[in-house]
């Protein structure tokens, strides 16, 4: 299931990080999976995490999922 991004902030952050920040770690691939942007907004899977990696290893995207 899909949430907008900043609910999934809201899930696992508290307080929750600002939109700008989130949507940096969007372009920086820092979540995965990857959200999907529908129109202006961002969706992402609520079991989705933050990677510091510049990529995912295949490690963690097994784990992730």
């Amino acid at each position: 299931m899909k949430v907008p991004l900043q609910d999934w902030a809201e899930m696992h952050y508290k307080p929750a990080p600002s939109a700008w920040v989130l949507r940096k770690w969007v372009r920086e691939g820092e979540i995965y999976p990857p959200p999907e942007k529908v129109g202006v907004s961002y969706y992402v899977e609520t079991h989705a995490k933050r990677i510091n990696a510049q990529r995912p290893t295949l490690l963690d995207r097994l784990m992730a999922e």
